[in-house]
């Protein structure tokens, strides 16, 4: 946990603070998939998650091992096949079940790469019936989601595209992969997700990413550059909103609420931004801080003189400081 939540979260602010993540491809294959483990666990019990995957064995198994688990928050797999529009599509599925897709795997670029192939062989293909994020929400009553964290091999953009309503209306964050190369034919690239989500106003924070891939010994030589890893061909790119930036506040004028820079700051941190989640909170502080509920001046300070070993200078000399110097109550 970040210590800007853990300040929050000992004052009492995050208490009045609901938190709903989505997150389409949601079998459960890595230690961070326990969501007791991770940074969004600070937001419990007011934490609600829903999975989806197309997998419907992964969702049982999910959902059962939360039963057994005994969570203090909400958390459902559903097996749904998530995408653009309500109908039938082709679901390919591959030797590993989690690189699956609804885009054919591009097996002729892949199989020039070491450590692709059999994984992407394609077993079996099936024909499923796929809805969006916005039906999914209509018929289930969901209002908003905070968070959407989206990883479907290729049919990503997609996946967006389907919950445009829905991403407009009051998500903060989003975490996507992205491929910078066509590992299934046909898919949206890293350029296509860019511009989409650019347009509906959020900003790029980060793009993580392993080792690059190298080329098969039958193609060159076998070997790989000691500086680089090979070629990047997909990364998890983090997106924000800047509730802060002027040129983005007309479009982003029914997230501008106190409610909302709060629940910024919080998913700013939980997402290792602990500079976005100071300055939300400085500006929070400023714009409503005469309702004590809002008036994060004391948490800011206390985060401040926890980081002083940190710093190069007397914390009482940031301009944070002098901006905050007098209590707006």
């Amino acid at each position: 946990m970040g210590l800007v939540n853990n300040t929050l979260k000992a004052a009492g602010k995050l208490d009045p603070i609901s938190l709903t993540l989505c997150i389409v491809g949601s079998r459960k294959i890595y230690h961070e998939d326990d969501y007791a483990q991770s940074p969004w666990h600070i937001f419990a019990p007011n934490l609600r998650i829903y999975g989806f995957d197309a997998d419907a064995d992964a969702c049982d198994e999910a959902n059962t091992a939360l039963a057994a688990q005994g969570i203090t928050w909400f958390e459902r797999h559903y097996p749904l096949t998530l995408g653009k529009e309500v109908g039938e599509s082709t679901l390919y599925i591959t030797n590993a079940i989690h690189c699956s897709s609804l885009y054919p795997p591009n097996l002729s670029y892949t199989s020039r790469f070491q450590g692709f192939n059999p994984s992407l062989n394609v077993a079996a293909s099936v024909q499923v019936e796929t809805t969006t994020l916005d039906a999914f929400a209509q018929a289930e009553g969901l209002e908003s989601i905070d968070v959407l964290q989206v990883d479907v091999q290729g049919a990503d953009l997609d996946v967006l595209q389907g919950g445009e309503q829905l991403l407009a209306a009051s998500t903060l964050a989003i975490m996507v992969e992205v491929e910078f190369s066509e590992v299934y034919r046909g898919q949206p690239l890293f350029g296509d997700i860019d511009a989409y989500l650019r347009a509906q106003g959020f900003v790029l924070f980060d793009l993580l990413t392993n080792d690059g891939w190298c080329r098969l010994p039958r193609y060159v030589s076998p070997f790989c550059s000691q500086r680089r890893g090979g070629q990047l061909l997909w990364a998890d790119a983090i997106y924000l909103r800047d509730l802060l930036n002027e040129n983005q506040q007309q479009q982003n004028r029914h997230l501008q609420s106190p409610s909302h820079l709060l629940r910024l700051a919080a998913i700013a941190d939980a997402l290792d931004f602990p500079d976005y989640a100071l300055e939300v909170l400085t500006q929070l502080t400023l714009r409503y801080g005469e309702i004590p509920q809002w008036n994060c001046r004391k948490e800011i300070f206390a985060i401040l003189e926890q980081v002083q070993p940190l710093l190069s200078t007397d914390i009482a000399k940031l301009p944070i400081v002098k901006l905050l110097s007098e209590p707006t109550t």
